[in-house]
């Protein structure tokens, strides 16, 4: 079962499961295919490429104990790396004109990513598996609420995993799902892109 786990863990890893999700919320947002694979691309070098390498070094060299980052205190240059990468590109998108809906996103995964600093400075690691899962599946739900229905029931699989392999509590994955559900709640309003 442990293999499962790690299996469906690498398959909705939060740096790639919102490749998917930009491509299908910006295309149903009326956006062009290529434009939309244009700015999926930007987003995935700026925002989470960055990352990906942080983590990739840091456990190499003994910075991080895994690529989970499972140990809190290790977490801090995460929210560090991910909260100014995201920062650059909110700017890049608002320079170049963005759809509205992504860059309604990534401000909603700033405000994500600052809650989720504080939460885990101070109180708890929370499950950055389900943090990705919840931001998706909300934003899916939003736009096209069969998807973002398929997205949820794959979070609880996704929970399933991270607490089969020891990774997190269900009340580290109950707040990974709120904050970035509440976020885009609170952030997509503001554009005027509720339903």
């Amino acid at each position: 079962m442990d293999h499962l786990a790690e299996a469906i863990s690498w398959v909705f890893h939060p740096l790639t499961i919102v490749i998917p999700t930009m491509l299908l919320v910006l295309t149903q947002q009326g956006v062009s295919f290529w434009q939309a694979l244009f700015w999926a691309f930007l987003s995935v070098c700026i925002g989470n490429l960055p990352l990906a390498i942080l983590l990739y070094y840091g456990v190499r060299f003994g910075h991080y104990s895994d690529l989970s980052v499972s140990i809190r205190e290790q977490r801090k240059s995460v929210y560090t790396v991910y909260g100014i990468s995201s920062a650059i590109l909110l700017t890049i998108l608002v320079l170049g004109k963005a759809p509205l809906i992504l860059t309604a996103c990534i401000i909603a995964v700033i405000l994500t990513t600052v809650i989720g600093f504080v939460i885990n400075h101070y109180f708890t690691k929370l499950s950055l598996h389900s943090v990705g899962m919840a931001g998706c599946a909300t934003v899916l739900f939003l736009t096209t609420p069969w998807l973002g229905m398929a997205m949820a029931a794959c979070a609880l699989l996704v929970a399933w995993a991270r607490i089969r392999l020891k990774h997190h509590t269900p009340v580290q994955i109950l707040i990974g799902w709120a904050i970035p559900a509440l976020s885009v709640l609170v952030i997509f309003p503001m554009f005027h892109l509720l339903p």
